[in-house]
């Protein structure tokens, strides 16, 4: 018995390590391993605790280690339940001669289950210490089977060590390579993923970014309630009904900061947090995705969850244009998709401020479905139709609360609303669908007439919804108003020159410079939007709309000018907006868009060239003020563009840039002159369907050849692989 005592000292003395509990084991889901675990909690059952002796499993132990040590801790266990068995074959046929060499030879003698599953107390009284002979047989003590069933319980509990250590390295490689929800860049190494700490934020720094994202990203991307969330982080309320500390509500705090930070400037990160933009990033985003993971955002039904993954996913969007965002997306797609949200009546019950908050999510994806297919000239997921049969309402915050009875109305027009800018933007997007793809999603509209009514109604429809826009008041609704003009002028662009190959689409003829004119306002006013100091907040949001088909359009027609005045007149702007998008057009390093893109500049560059030396007056042309970019010629040098960015357009655009607004100043309801929409469609032929040959033709091959380098490049996704 001397033996048996040192194995149960050894194994007292082992470290006890807790393993899954019998109830989750038995039901195949994870267990948080607490006495009791959360689950059995929740659901009620008796938690039966699971412990073992085993080494601390290290990260630095390697996997052929861990191995071999559980292959060797195997053959201990069977070597101790071969002595045993062997003693009780020894008393059991009182020769010791006749003892087996190994448990699988012994004919007398039960397997290791069955002696564990004995119950000796059925048909013997079993007393300890005490041996009755009869037939050969010998009764052990209790302590005897005690230790046999202890070395059979520790057998499985070296196996279940074995399946945990294989799930473990599993999960840790799935974790190496793509532990990485949403980011553009996949971390090095799973420990710099937070475990359980995370980002320590003081509550007046909670409040901070909590403004901040409230300022910064709401008002161009609404699909939150802002009372109800403010209320939440700053006066630590419940938020909605959820109860306190549930994970929903702090998966989407979580978000918040991050999209938040994204939308700082680094002077800023470095006064709240004393780190840089970039690290403090690469953090807050590692949180995000750990809230993320554990209120399992992959199958959830819950609508919140599904907010804070569409708001990372637009935080990360806003840090690069890589596939990642892309291709996510098509989770929340989905995940959208299971909760109903495309339905305009979802078949279980829902309350009126539900209501509301699903339809924003479901615009939020449409939304950054758009902004990814635009990047990188590819259809989107969604139908317009998707979107348009119940948008969000045009509505402020408060007019809604968790437990009205029903939908507000909603506000007449005149009123600049919590929505209205979104709901352009949403009216935009739905245009887009219908004008700019090709015809794998859904039908688009190939007759130019019809073409030009969809636009015709966008810009009706965004006249109303700003008609009550005050931007000589407030910097955001101005803002919303360039945002909105910018975008009725790209659409026109769309509608004439469209972002991907369309073989039964026949673009019709438009005479002298109108569509170059076109394309170099867009870009012109996209850029006075970016700069006007009181914009700064929402600059972040112009990297989600990269302007390379405006800028492709602009390149193809100075590729094809006859007029010398007329290059160097919209040079500046063009090369400006060539030089910008370069280091911000999606999947640079591949250089799907880029290539071509430099392809078609060369060709202007080689056209303007060509213009600048057969005429005879160059030299006096180049002294003119209207040739303040005559000095480029050489090449694509923006010394002296940079400081006068657009010289030999209208003065209007000084004044935008310097006239001083309040924007706390009271938002009051009224009328002011509509939106100055630009117009194409005065300088189009529609009495000929064929191109005959004008500078107009040779402006559509261009344009045309460019996006088919586009389509036919190496690297391009639309290729079969």
């Amino acid at each position: 018995m001397d033996s048996v005592a040192q194995t149960g000292a050894t194994r007292s003395s082992a470290p006890r390590v807790r393993l899954t509990c019998e109830a989750c084991r038995q039901r195949k889901v994870k267990c948080d391993k607490l006495s009791p675990c959360s689950s059995c909690q929740r659901l009620g059952l008796v938690c039966v605790p699971v412990e073992r002796a085993r080494l601390p499993r290290g990260r630095t132990r390697k996997p052929t280690e861990r191995i071999i040590s559980s292959d060797k801790e195997l053959s201990e266990r069977v070597a101790k339940l071969e002595k045993l068995l062997k003693r009780v074959a020894s008393e059991r046929t009182g020769s010791e001669e006749q003892m087996p060499t190994s448990v699988s030879s012994a004919a007398p003698v039960s397997t290791a289950s069955e002696l564990c599953s004995t119950q000796p107390n059925q048909d013997h009284d079993w007393q300890e210490d005490k041996h009755v002979t009869g037939s050969g047989n010998a009764y052990m003590p209790v302590s005897f089977w005690e230790d046999i069933i202890q070395q059979t319980q520790d057998l499985r509990s070296v196996l279940d060590c074995r399946l945990e250590i294989e799930n473990n390295e599993s999960r840790d490689s799935t974790a190496v390579f793509g532990t990485s929800i949403v980011s553009s860049e996949i971390p090095e190494s799973v420990s710099n993923l937070p475990a359980t700490k995370g980002v320590a934020l003081q509550p007046h720094t909670q409040h901070k970014l909590c403004d901040a994202f409230f300022h910064n990203v709401d008002p161009l991307f609404k699909i939150l309630h802002r009372p109800s969330l403010e209320a939440f982080i700053k006066e630590g309320q419940p938020y909605l009904n959820y109860e306190q500390g549930h994970q929903a509500p702090n998966t989407l705090a979580s978000a918040v900061y991050l999209a938040a930070v994204c939308t700082l400037d680094n002077t800023e990160c470095q006064s709240l947090f004393n780190t840089d933009k970039k690290s403090l990033v690469v953090e807050f985003q590692k949180e995000s995705e750990a809230a993320l993971a554990k209120a399992d955002f992959v199958t959830t039904n819950d609508i919140t969850v599904l907010q804070a993954y569409i708001i990372s996913l637009l935080a990360a969007r806003s840090q690069g244009q890589s596939r990642r965002v892309w291709t996510m997306l098509a989770m929340a797609l989905r995940v959208g998709q299971a909760l109903s949200l495309h339905t305009p009546t979802p078949p279980f019950k829902v309350r009126p401020f539900e209501h509301e908050m699903r339809r924003r999510a479901w615009l939020g994806i449409g939304l950054l479905d758009v902004a990814a297919s635009l990047d990188r000239a590819s259809e989107p997921m969604m139908q317009a139709a998707w979107l348009d049969y119940h948008p969000p309402s045009n509505i402020n915050d408060e007019d809604i609360w968790f437990e009205m009875p029903e939908l507000p109305r909603q506000h007449p027009k005149g009123t600049f609303t919590d929505m209205t800018h979104t709901l352009v933007i949403a009216a935009s997007a739905s245009v887009t669908r219908s004008l700019a793809f090709a015809d794998l999603m859904e039908p688009t509209v190939k007759i130019i007439g019809q073409r030009k009514q969809i636009v015709k109604d966008f810009q009706d429809k965004a006249s109303d919804l700003l008609s009550g826009c005050r931007p000589d008041l407030s910097d955001f609704q101005w803002y919303a108003q360039k945002a909105a003009r910018a975008i009725g002028s790209w659409l026109q662009l769309a509608s004439i020159r469209p972002m991907q190959r369309n073989r039964n689409f026949t673009p019709p003829k438009v005479h002298g410079d109108a569509l170059l004119k076109i394309a170099a306002e867009n870009l012109e006013w996209s850029q006075v939007a970016y700069d006007h100091p009181g914009a700064e907040a929402w600059r972040w949001y112009g990297s989600m709309w990269v302007p390379w088909h405006v800028l492709a359009v602009a390149i193809a027609e100075l590729c094809v000018c006859k007029d010398l005045s007329i290059v160097l007149k919209y040079w500046g702007v063009v090369d400006t907006a060539y030089q910008r998008s370069r280091i911000v057009v999606a999947d640079s390093q591949e250089e799907m868009l880029w290539k071509p893109m430099e392809r078609l500049m060369s060709q202007a560059i080689v056209r303007k060239n060509e213009l600048i030396d057969s005429d005879a007056s160059q030299q006096k042309l180049s002294q003119q003020p209207q040739y303040a970019f005559s000095g480029m010629s050489s090449g694509l040098d923006l010394h002296q563009h940079q400081e006068q960015p657009f010289a030999g357009f209208s003065l209007e655009l000084e004044e935008a840039i310097n006239q001083p607004r309040n924007s706390h100043i009271a938002e009051v309801p009224t009328s002011f002159a509509p939106v100055p929409w630009t117009n194409v469609w005065d300088a189009m032929d529609l009495t000929s369907s064929n191109l005959q040959g004008s500078s107009d033709d040779n402006a559509w091959l261009s344009y045309e050849t460019f996006m088919n380098s586009v389509y036919d490049y190496e690297h391009s996704p639309f290729l079969p692989r």
